[in-house]
């Protein structure tokens, strides 16, 4: 009932509001989409949509190539905190989610962690706005305190793989997870040692499955 009300409440808006491609201003995608399909097909798409996971990480699915358009919509969000965005690449993220099944076997949804002094600074954790918008999407719990990230760390951009490992040391706590089947959710993925390394630390907290759910991959799994 609660996902048939939300849908409705978003044709309503669209109507009263239609949506406008935040990439070139025309008319976006009813509902309440803010991308037209000129701009969605000019995405490039990932050389494998899904792909097995590395130690504690069962598999990762990141649908999109991290390239222009796209690229700007993440920046947007990141960057200069156009909150907008994240409704796009929610609803664009768990389009492709839900076309493969991926959620069927997934109970809750974990956005990569922020360090506190992080998040003050930005304002928001870019993942999290992500995630707001898939959960919804998906009827999928989003818990953003199931994992915290205590240890502030330089970066990820510009290391080499062994140096991002070292660099995620002791950055991650986890929340009790005994029996639950998570997705992590991030913007953009790399190296994968972000994604694999949360995926430890939950694993350990008891969660018998981590799967890793990002807008897009980079040329190198972060």
């Amino acid at each position: 009932m609660r996902h048939w009300v939300d849908r409705q409440v978003e044709r309503l808006g669209g109507w009263l509001l239609p949506p406008r491609c935040l990439l070139c201003g025309s008319r976006g995608q009813s509902p309440s989409l803010d991308l037209c399909r000129g701009c969605q097909a000019a995405f490039g798409a990932a050389a494998d949509v899904v792909r097995a996971g590395h130690g504690c990480l069962r598999r990762c699915c990141a649908p999109f190539a991290y390239a222009a358009p796209l690229d700007f919509l993440v920046h947007a969000l990141k960057y200069r905190g156009q909150l907008a965005t994240g409704r796009v690449l929610g609803t664009l993220l768990a389009d492709h989610i839900e076309a493969l099944g991926l959620q069927v076997d997934v109970d809750v949804i974990v956005p990569v962690p922020l360090h506190p002094a992080r998040h003050a600074e930005r304002g928001f954790n870019q993942s999290a706005e992500i995630a707001r918008h898939l959960g919804r999407r998906l009827r999928l719990p989003v818990e953003e305190s199931l994992a915290v990230r205590r240890r502030a760390t330089p970066p990820q951009v510009g290391l080499h793989l062994e140096e991002r490992r070292r660099n995620l040391v002791d950055a991650f706590v986890a929340g009790p997870a005994c029996g639950r089947r998570v997705a992590i959710v991030d913007d953009v993925t790399t190296t994968g040692t972000t994604l694999q390394e949360l995926a430890r630390v939950l694993s350990q907290a008891g969660a018998v499955a981590v799967d890793a759910w990002c807008v897009a991959r980079a040329d190198r799994m972060r």
